[in-house]
């Protein structure tokens, strides 16, 4: 009787003694902590409340891990060169190598691809092409068969300009995809104000001696649904006598503009140009690499 006594008496001790540590107070540096976790540094206290919020020198954390002690509450990440889908969703880095127009910055990661943002400042989409084959697609006509592909400009019918040779295509330095080369089509990848030029030559010729002569670059803009919202162009005109025989002569015509465009929507440039007789076909001047005609697009 007496031995299960001390041994009903040890038991509950240990009992007594498990309970009393699992649910203590763990102080360093205090004597008498409040909270599951304290520690005392010079600048004041960092803590986990009963919840699990991290405080650093913050009484009362709000969220998982808080900063917010008022002059000193910066938090520093380093970079690394794991990908967004094995450090998951959420994960910051910071990349210090400079970037077009960017010392340094800092990214997350959605779960697939790296994201930048910026502190202070803005990313800045860059696009740039030149164009060094003859193709273009004939959209608008009044003879529903003419519609497609083309080599070269069909005079008075508004054709895109296609199959463009890609330079680049970035967001702050890092490759994107958001200029199709084949079919000449940007696509806005968040909503603001793009600074867009391009600019074609036409191999010399004669310019018809009818009147009216010219050629129109022009920026269309289209809306996610395919809804066109805008038309930008220049006219380049010529005189009547311009290409009278046996002159020959280059044309050609730029645009230049800066236009909002709203997340999703696509910017294309095409041309419409009366420079010869109907119907017939003018080709570019691709000579030099296609440096006549070339194409950049950045955000401002």
């Amino acid at each position: 009787m007496k031995q299960q006594y001390i041994k009903n008496l040890v038991i509950s001790f240990i009992l007594l003694l498990f309970g009393t540590l699992a649910n203590a107070q763990i102080g360093i540096g205090i004597e008498n902590p409040t909270n599951p976790f304290e520690v005392k540094t010079d600048a004041g206290k960092v803590i986990i409340d009963k919840s699990g919020k991290l405080g650093v020198l913050v009484a009362n954390p709000k969220v998982a891990i808080d900063l917010r002690s008022g002059a000193n509450g910066s938090v520093a990440v380093g970079n690394t060169d794991k990908t967004a889908a094995q450090v998951g969703p959420g994960a910051l880095r910071y990349v210090a190598s400079p970037a077009i127009g960017v010392k340094g910055y800092l990214e997350f990661s959605d779960g697939t691809n790296w994201v930048s943002f910026f502190p202070k400042g803005k990313p800045r989409i860059v696009v740039m092409a030149n164009k060094i084959t003859q193709d273009t697609y004939v959209f608008e006509s009044s003879n529903p068969s003419e519609i497609g592909a083309k080599s070269g400009i069909v005079q008075r019918r508004s054709s895109y300009l296609t199959n463009w040779a890609e330079k680049l295509d970035s967001d702050s330095g890092v490759p994107t995809s958001n200029f199709n080369p084949a079919t000449g089509e940007f696509i806005a990848p968040r909503t603001g104000v793009y600074f867009a030029t391009f600019t074609f030559a036409l191999q010399s010729s004669q310019v018809n001696t009818g009147g009216n002569n010219q050629t129109e670059a022009i920026w269309e803009v289209r809306n996610p649904a395919g809804t066109i919202t805008q038309r930008v162009k220049t006219n380049n005109g010529y005189a009547s006598d311009t290409g009278a025989s046996p002159n020959a002569v280059p044309v050609g015509s730029a645009c230049t503009v800066s236009v909002y465009l709203n997340k999703g929507d696509k910017l294309r440039p095409f041309t419409w140009i009366t420079v010869a007789f109907d119907g017939t076909i003018s080709q570019f001047d691709i000579s030099s690499n296609g440096v006549y005609n070339s194409l950049t697009i950045v955000e401002q």
